[in-house]
Parts: C-alpha cells; structure tokens; sequence
C-alpha cells in the first residue's frame, strides 16, 4: 500500500491539546469543524499533545463531524503515557490530561503506542505514522541509545504495521536536520514531517529537502509560523510578545521579522500568507501544516491559503531580508535581563571562540547559531533557567559556563510564562 496523497495543507492539534493555555473541549471541537467546512482536510496530531488530550479531542471531533472517515490523519509514535498526579503547566502544556510521556522507541514501545492513540482517535487505521522526536538535540547522550532501539525493531514494527494495512505510510516527525539525514539512507521513510526549519526565518534544511528531492521521500514543514511569530504583521502585534521556537524570541529574531515584514509591505502582502506559502516553493514540500485553535484561526489560515503571493515579493525575501543597520556588534552574545543565568547568541559562534562570560572569558566547545542561550554560569541538574527574568524551563543535565544550553540539556516546563511582558506586568 502507498502512502496517501498530502493535500497542501493541514491543521496540527498541539493547540487544541492545550499548548500553552487552557482550550476547552467546546472549542476544540469546533476549530476541529470549522476547518473541515473550510476545505482542510488534513490533520496531525501526537500523544505528547496534552498527553493524549489532543488525540482525544480530535477523535471525538472527526467521529461527529466526519463520520464517514474522509479526512487524513497523521499521529506519532516514540512516547507512552504514564500516568502522573503532577498538575499544572507541564512541558509547555497547561491543564493537560494526567499522564507524563515516557521515551520508547523500541518494537513494543511502537506497537503500544500505536494501539493507544487509535483508542483516542476512534480509529482502525492511520494514513502516516511518524516516530516522534528522534535526535540529539532532544536527547543528548541518550540519543545513541534511542536510536538503537528505533533501528533494531521500531522501524520494523512500523513497516509491520504499513504491510498490516492499518497505517498508510511511515516516517519520522523531528524539529532537527542532523537525524532526517542521519536515517534518510538507513531505513524506509515515506514522509519526513520537519518542524521550524524551513520558514522565513529559519531555512537551514534546504539542503536536506534537496536530499529527499533526489530519493522521492516527501517532506511535511510543520510550525510555518516558527511557533507563532510569523502568524502577525509586527505593524499589528509586537513580536517580542510571541514565541519562537516554543520561547519568547531574542532581539535579533525580532529584528529579522521586522525585516521580512517591511520586504512584504513593499511586495505588497502580508508576512503571515507568505510566510504559509513560502515552504511550498520547494519541489520536495507536499504540505504544510499548521497549528490551529479557533474558527478565527482557521478563517485566517483559509484566507491566507487564497491570497496570492506576487512573484515580486520572492526575490525581495530571497536571501532572509536583513535588519536595518544598528550599532556594530562587538559581542556575540547579549544579556537580555540582570537575573539571567543565559546569555543570548546575536552572531554566529564557532567552536573555539573567544566569549567573553562572568568578567572573563571561555572558549565555545561548539559552533551556535543566532538566537540560541549560553549558560552565563554554570548551571547543576534540575536549576532553572532564567530567560527575562523569569524562568523557561530547568535542567535536564548539568552545563558549564559557556555551553549550549538547549533541548538537549533542558525542558521547557515553565514555558507557558515565558514572556517579557509577563516580567513587565509581574514587576509593576
């Protein structure tokens, strides 16, 4: 069986799984219908996603609204749901359903997981499966490890399940390049859905969609809107008040999306539609899904799929549109408030640089691009990290001064108060 064919675009339900606030089932349910009256017909979702909340919203939806089964769905394996009484905002998600997501990507794991989210869905089958969040990046030194196991039996069991018929086709669901690249020649991959790496802002997976361009594997963007910053005109919403990333963005990100906005005005459209029609330029880009919440979303995601982008604005967008010239960077790094514990990268860092940190100075142990944190000091397991003033997440393992400090070494478990403004208003 081949893998189905990808309308251009598609809702993601990270949103309706309560990403950073709280939706209710009433309104999830009818963001849900709004987008299927509105011609889109594609959804993905994920068990991380309210820890089966988005799942279970979703399911409840399409069984009333799309008895008949008709549209797409998409779901991600490489997490079980255990169950917790930890409450409150956990990983980003805000009043999410009681369990905690454990790491399995071994033939079990995959098979358990699957089995459980077609229970949330209230479904027989699948059309992609993807195995959720494979990479270094999210891992570190467990990357090796998980792995491993992905290619000594999980990816067996998905093409298991893909021979059985109860998933129409197979691939990895990531927010990094390195292991899109690392399994593109090791195993079978029908789709490869990539979060927040070709956008406006960020397009460092040009070269990797060249790859799949070249072996027929397709290729989903997901977060075309880089988790919200590109989804307004800054003319209309300050772009320090959104996220980038799943956090609040830094001084030179805000100054890049200024940019592109001005590139747009003078091309005579809005940041927001280019910024959903962008990735679809490339040849290997089936579809680009993005996340939803409200028919008021939906209507302006269904709007911006309508308007045509002038061929003027491309080449005016082309390269990334650089900010107006300001005082000349002397520093590679900013300090963005007097209680942080990071540094913010606001010019590219190459292995063996010199950072001047805490009155002295260290070299960089690696390359680190803009708009990513520096440990200001060293930071132990499980300390906060203080962004603005006010804390993003904690430490999953311990960070010498001058480290990356990323997903790799963190969780962004109190990200949902991850604002400038909410320091503004907390101080006042």
């Amino acid at each position: 069986m081949s893998a189905p064919l990808l309308p251009r675009f598609g809702m993601g339900t990270a949103a309706i799984g309560n990403l950073y606030r709280a939706v209710g089932d009433d309104e999830a349910m009818a963001t849900v219908a709004a987008a299927l009256a509105a011609g889109i017909g594609y959804f993905d979702t994920a068990p991380h996603y309210g820890f089966g909340l988005a799942e279970r919203r979703l399911g409840a939806a399409l069984a009333v609204h799309d008895p008949a089964g008709r549209a797409l769905v998409s779901t991600k394996v490489g997490r079980l749901l255990v169950p917790t009484a930890a409450q409150g905002s956990r990983h980003g998600f805000v009043d999410a359903d009681p369990f905690e997501p454990a790491f399995d990507y071994g033939a079990d794991g995959i098979r358990a997981s699957f089995a459980a989210s077609l229970a949330r869905l209230r479904r027989e089958r699948v059309d992609l499966l993807f195995a959720h969040d494979l990479g270094r990046m999210t891992h570190g030194d467990d990357h090796p490890r998980h792995l491993a196991a992905f290619l000594d039996g999980g990816h067996a069991a998905m093409v298991a399940l893909k021979r059985a018929g109860a998933v129409g086709g197979i691939g990895i669901g990531v927010n990094e390049i390195a292991v899109c690249d690392e399994l593109l020649d090791r195993v079978e991959l029908d789709v490869i859905l990539l979060a927040g790496r070709y956008t406006l802002l960020d397009r460092s997976a040009a070269a990797l969609l060249d790859r799949c361009a070249e072996r027929g594997v397709r290729v989903i963007v997901g977060g075309p809107y880089n988790s919200g910053i590109l989804a307004a005109d800054p003319a209309e919403a300050d772009p320090q008040r959104l996220h980038y990333d799943y956090a609040a963005p830094d001084a030179a990100i805000v100054a890049r999306t200024r940019a592109l906005a001005a590139a747009c005005a003078r091309a005579g459209v809005a940041l927001p539609a280019a910024a959903l029609h962008f990735p679809l330029r490339h040849p290997a880009v089936a579809c680009v899904v993005a996340g939803l919440v409200g028919a008021d979303q939906v209507a302006a995601m269904v709007a911006r799929i309508a308007t045509p982008v002038p061929d003027a604005a491309w080449p005016l967008l082309d390269p990334l549109p650089q900010p107006e010239p300001m005082s000349p960077v002397t520093n590679q790094l900013i300090l963005l408030h007097p209680d942080d514990n990071v540094l913010i990268c606001v010019a590219p860092i190459a292995a063996g640089d010199v950072l001047p940190i805490g009155g002295g100075t260290v070299p960089a142990r690696e390359g680190i691009t803009v708009g990513h944190k520096i440990a200001r000091r060293r930071l132990a397991l499980g300390d906060k990290v203080i962004k603005y003033g006010a804390p993003i997440g904690s430490m999953t393992a311990a960070a010498d001064t001058g480290d990356w400090v990323h997903m790799h070494n963190m969780k962004s478990d109190y990200i949902a108060s991850h604002t400038r403004a909410t320091v503004t208003e907390a101080r006042a």
